[in-house]
C-alpha cells in the first residue's frame, strides 16, 4: 500500500531477540507502507531464525537430561511425547539439535543471532557431521560469514567444493562408497501415481542422461507437441526405461511422442498450445569446425557442460570441477567427463587474481591421452586457469597437454594485445549476439543473473539489459536470464540495470534493489581464511 506506517531503517538494524519480537508482535502489517514491508519481512526472518535457535537448544537440552536420568537410547522419546511427533521425526530433530549445538556451536550462534535460518543450518549439519574437527573449523571459517547471503543450493555447493579442495582423498573415498551403494527405488505417491528415483549415480553420467531427456523433450515441443515440457520429460524418461524407445532414433522418438495423445491438463489449467519459445543458438566450434561431426547416432551419449581448472584436467592437482546446475564434482570425475566431450566445444578462460575473467576463447587442440570408454555427442568443456598459473604451466607443460597449453597461451597473449570490443561489439545492431559475444557473456556471468538463481548461463536465454529496441547488442548490454527470470523482467515489472559490465542491479516492484554478480571462475589467489564467526 502507498502511504501507511513508516518503520524506517531502525528496524533493519535491530538484532533478533526479545525486543525485535515485541516490536513485530505489536506491528499492524496492513498499516506498513510499501517502502518498508520488505524490511519487515526480513526482520521476521531474523526473528524466526532466532526462535528456531532457541527451539533447537531446548531439544538438545532435553535429550541430554533425558539421557542422564534414563537411557541414551530412548532419550528422543521424551521429545517425541512432548511435541507429539512420530518416532522417526523425533529422532531426526534430536540428531539435528545435538550436532548443531554440540559439534557446530558457531553455526548455532549464527541462528540465535538471526543470521541463518534452520534450512541453512541443516546444510551445515548434513555435510559436516562426523568430519574431523580441523576440517569443520576450516569450512565454518570460510563459509559461515557469507552464508546469510547464499541460497541453500549455493551454500551446499560452497561447502562441498571446500571439502573436496581441503580433503580430496576423503572426498574420493566417500564418492566411491556412495557409488557402491547406488540403487533404484520406486514407490506409489498419495495421489496414486508413482515415483522412480535413482541414487548414488556418477554425476557426469546422470547429467548426460538428463540432458538427453531435455533435448528430446525440446525437439518434441518444437515439432508441435501440445504437452507441457515437464510432462514430456517424464514421458520420455519412462519410455526410455520401459523399452518402448529401444533402438529408435531421435526422429522416431519424436514421431512416436507426437502420435500419442498428450496428457490432459488439470481442470482450470489451460493447455500449452504454442511451441516452446527458444532463442536461436549457434555453437561456434572454431575456424576449423568441430573435431568430429555431430550426427544422429543411436546409443550416442548426450554431451554435457563441465568446468574445471586446466591444471586439474592435466592431472596436476585434484581441485574440484563443476557440473553447472548440479554443483561441485571430484577432480577425477571432471577429468573423465572432459575426456568424453572430445568432440565438443573446448573453451579456455584466463582469470585475474580475484578469479574473474580476463580473456577467453576456443581451442581446437586436444590432449594426447588415451581414449575414454565412450565419447559423447557435443558438449562443452571449460578450461579455466589463473594468469599466474598459466605462465608457470607454459614453462613446463605436461607432455600430453603441451599443445593445448601452448595454444591457449598464444591465444591469450594475442587477446591481451587488443581491445575486447574489437572482437565482441562489432555488430551492435544485431538482434541476436554473435557466437563470440554469446560465449563471452556466458563465461563472464556463469549463471542467470537474477538473485539466487543457479541456472547455467549456457542453459539460459541471453537478455538485453535495455530491450533490443532501445539498447545495443554488446557485452555491456547482455546477460543470461533463465526463462522464469526473463519473464520476471518483461512481465513481472522487475527492472534490471548493468552499471558496469557483469554487475547487475535487480529492482523489484516494491522498490527493493538486489545487486548481483557472477561467482568467480577460479578461486581468488592468496585468499586468506576469514576469522571464525
Amino acid at each position: 500500500m502507498q502511504g501507511g506506517v513508516s518503520v524506517g531503517s531502525w528496524l533493519a538494524g535491530m538484532p533478533a531477540g526479545p525486543l525485535l519480537g515485541a516490536v513485530l508482535s505489536a506491528l499492524d502489517m496492513d498499516a506498513v507502507s510499501d517502502d518498508y514491508v520488505v524490511g519487515v519481512l526480513q526482520a521476521c526472518g531474523r526473528q524466526r531464525a532466532h526462535v528456531e535457535g532457541l527451539y533447537t537448544a531446548a531439544v538438545a537440552t532435553v535429550v541430554q537430561r533425558a539421557a542422564a536420568v534414563g537411557s541414551e537410547q530412548y532419550a528422543s522419546d521424551e521429545v517425541r511425547a512432548a511435541l507429539t511427533l512420530s518416532r522417526s521425526r523425533a529422532r531426526t530433530e534430536c540428531d539435528f539439535a545435538q550436532v548443531l549445538c554440540l559439534e557446530l556451536p558457531a553455526v548455532h550462534a549464527a541462528m540465535l543471532a538471526g543470521l541463518i535460518d534452520r534450512d541453512r543450518a541443516l546444510v551445515f549439519t548434513y555435510h559436516l557431521a562426523g568430519l574431523p574437527e580441523d576440517l569443520i573449523a576450516a569450512v565454518i571459517a570460510r563459509v559461515l560469514p557469507v552464508a546469510p547471503g547464499l541460497t541453500t543450493g549455493q551454500l551446499r555447493a560452497r561447502i562441498l567444493k571446500l571439502i573436496i579442495t581441503v580433503e580430496p582423498d576423503r572426498a574420493e573415498d566417500q564418492y566411491e562408497q556412495a557409488l557402491a551403494d547406488r540403487m533404484v527405488v520406486g514407490y506409489l505417491d498419495s495421489a496414486g501415481t508413482a515415483t522412480v528415483t535413482a541414487t548414488g549415480l556418477p554425476p557426469d553420467e546422470a547429467a548426460a542422461a538428463t540432458e538427453r531427456i531435455a533435448k528430446l523433450a525440446l525437439a518434441a515441443k518444437r515439432a508441435g507437441h501440445r504437452g507441457r515440457i515437464d510432462q514430456l520429460r517424464a514421458d520420455i524418461f519412462l519410455r526410455l526405461l520401459d523399452g518402448r524407445f529401444h533402438h529408435l532414433t531421435r526422429t522416431q522418438m519424436v514421431a512416436a511422442l507426437l502420435a500419442e495423445t498428450s496428457p490432459p491438463s488439470p481442470a482450470g489449467e489451460p493447455a500449452d498450445t504454442e511451441p516452446a519459445e527458444v532463442e536461436p543458438v549457434d555453437i561456434d566450434f572454431g575456424a576449423e569446425g568441430p573435431v568430429e561431426a555431430v550426427a544422429e547416432v543411436v546409443g550416442r551419449v548426450s554431451g554435457i557442460e563441465v568446468r574445471a581448472r586446466l591444471d586439474t584436467l592435466a592431472g596436476l592437482n585434484n581441485l574440484p570441477g563443476e557440473l553447472p546446475g548440479w554443483g561441485p564434482i571430484l577432480g577425477s570425475v571432471a577429468r573423465r567427463a572432459a575426456g568424453r566431450q572430445h568432440s565438443g566445444q573446448w573453451r579456455w578462460v584466463v582469470t585475474d587474481v580475484d578469479g574473474y575473467l580476463i580473456a577467453e576463447g576456443i581451442t581446437r587442440r586436444r590432449p594426447a591421452t588415451g581414449p575414454p570408454g565412450y565419447r559423447a555427442e557435443g558438449g562443452i568443456v571449460e578450461l579455466a586457469i589463473p594468469s599466474t598459473a598459466l605462465a608457470q604451466l607454459t614453462k613446463n607443460p605436461p607432455q600430453a597437454w603441451a599443445k593445448v597449453i601452448t595454444d591457449i597461451a598464444t591465444q591469450y597473449q594475442q587477446a591481451r594485445e587488443r581491445d575486447p570490443a574489437e572482437k565482441l561489439d562489432t555488430q551492435p545492431g544485431r538482434r541476436h549476439p554473435t557466437n563470440a559475444l554469446r560465449r563471452y557473456t556466458q563465461i563472464r556471468d556463469r549463471t542467470c543473473t537474477a538473485p539466487g538463481c543457479r541456472r547455467s548461463a549456457v542453459q539460459s536465454e541471453l537478455d538485453h539489459t535495455h530491450d533490443v529496441q532501445h539498447g545495443p547488442t554488446t557485452r555491456t548490454n547482455l546477460a543470461p536470464a533463465c526463462a522464469h527470470d526473463h519473464a520476471l523482467k518483461h512481465r513481472g515489472r522487475w527492472t534490471v540495470t548493468q552499471p558496469h559490465p557483469g554487475y547487475f542491479r535487480w529492482k523489484s516492484p516494491l522498490g527493493r534493489t538486489y545487486p548481483t554478480r557472477g561467482e568467480p571462475i577460479t578461486d581468488p589467489e592468496g585468499d586468506e581464511d576469514p576469522p571464525p564467526f
